[in-house]
């Protein structure tokens, strides 16, 4: 059953929420690359394997919509377009069509944006860079990351923490100097 405000064209048909590979694909391949409508109709047609007319209108609204604040993440593109009425016309009229031709490979950079010009830290766009501006390696970095959410709980048989050297330094010389 719709809701108020809902048509059939806003909501995905239920046999295409099976395979969502190719959304989540195209939201990746939005983030992907410098945000304009161009170069995400490019990256866009690049994944799946050919030019479809609902993607220069969807490219336009993603531009719009995110481009005075930070970066989006993945769940936002997806959310996006999800949400997009244009794209969720295109999804229930063509599901069975759209298939990813070409996945990305490229390490993801990135992507400063005019409403961080202004912070006063220094450009690093990757996560090698950042590693290196702490005077860390990478793996140091990814266990400060904490990727698993386990937390770091000192204790006699918890392994040493990696230390930041002049970390709090660097930190302090970029952003209060």
């Amino acid at each position: 059953m719709l809701t108020q405000g809902q048509t059939r064209w806003s909501i995905l048909p239920s046999n295409a929420m099976a395979d969502l590979s190719p959304l989540r694909t195209l939201s990746r391949s939005f983030l992907a690359g410098e945000p304009t409508v161009e170069q995400i109709i490019a990256r866009g047609t690049r994944i799946l394997g050919r030019w479809w007319p609902w993607l220069r209108p969807v490219a336009q609204r993603y531009v719009k919509t995110f481009s005075d604040r930070t970066r989006p993440r993945h769940r936002d593109g997806v959310q996006f377009l999800l949400d997009d009425p244009r794209f969720a016309r295109a999804w229930s009229r063509h599901f069975h069509e759209l298939s990813v031709a070409q996945w990305l490979i490229e390490p993801q950079q990135i992507q400063p944006v005019a409403a961080a010009e202004n912070w006063g830290i220094p450009e690093i766009e990757s996560p090698g860079a950042l590693a290196e501006w702490f005077g860390i390696s990478t793996g140091e970095l990814r266990w400060f990351s904490d990727l698993k959410g386990l937390g770091y709980k000192k204790g006699p048989l918890s392994p040493e923490a990696p230390s930041l050297p002049g970390a709090g330094e660097a930190i302090w010389q970029h952003t209060v100097d």
